[in-house]
């Protein structure tokens, strides 16, 4: 019984807060409606996982709002940065934070959630990407990074992982190389038969090494077709690339 009156009341007291608090799109700071997490912690008397279930479920109903009224609601990170702090084995923060943060969004809040859920669940491929791809799209360009958090899938025993996401730590780590060693790396892909689906693909792949724009797509593509039919010579190619690099 007793435990029952402490439950009921550590959601009184989230549910009051919450009552009080001013309406989301009227707040000047992002956080001031959020308590820290410490402060949530004493609030939530031990119960910490009913707390961040709270929280969470609220900050998902304004975000609902939102799509509703037409507000812009950027909040979520922040509400799922302090429901993983009460309770880091919460999944759905991490997987929706993940799922529905723009890629060039400039609130990074959500790299801390979806840093603690790849250190939670490090073998959560979707996770992973999830952050791999903000890192690397997001206001840091931190290439570096996503390659690091991709490259133990490639070789992973889950049969889930799609092949594309196998091998999308080599895009990232592409990023991080001189001219030279990436133009090296995307030739030995293209003759490498285990990519021979996607040779198409290496073609922006093989501009953004160069800093080319799309006039040069139809040569570049060209000469990556015969390199993966062996009808052209490996060192012949990349002396052709290397020449197109702009300068």
């Amino acid at each position: 019984m007793r435990y029952i009156v402490c439950i009921l009341f550590s959601c009184l007291v989230v549910a009051g807060a919450f009552h009080f608090a001013k309406p989301l799109p009227q707040l000047p700071q992002k956080e001031e409606f959020l308590p820290k997490a410490n402060y949530a912690k004493a609030f939530a008397m031990g119960h910490n996982v009913t707390a961040a279930g709270l929280f969470w479920i609220r900050g998902v109903i304004d975000l609902g709002e939102s799509y509703i009224t037409g507000n812009s609601y950027s909040w979520l990170s922040h509400v799922g940065n302090l429901s993983t702090q009460l309770d880091s084995l919460f999944y759905t923060p991490y997987q929706v934070v993940g799922g529905i943060t723009h890629n060039d969004e400039a609130d990074t809040t959500d790299f801390i959630v979806m840093r603690r859920g790849t250190r939670v669940y490090p073998e959560d491929w979707r996770l992973a990407i999830y952050l791999a791809l903000r890192l690397a799209n997001g206001p840091t360009h931190n290439y570096a990074e996503a390659s690091k958090i991709m490259e133990p899938f490639s070789t992973s025993p889950d049969s889930t992982i799609p092949k594309h996401i196998r091998s999308i730590y080599r895009n990232f780590a592409l990023n991080t190389m001189q001219t030279e060693m990436a133009l090296e790396m995307i030739i030995n892909d293209v003759m490498n038969p285990e990519y021979s689906d996607f040779v198409h693909g290496f073609t922006p792949k093989t501009l953004r090494v160069l800093k080319q724009d799309t006039s040069a797509a139809e040569e570049v593509k060209n000469i990556l077709e015969r390199l993966s039919k062996r009808s052209m010579n490996p060192n012949d190619a990349f002396n052709k690339l290397l020449s197109m690099k702009k300068l």
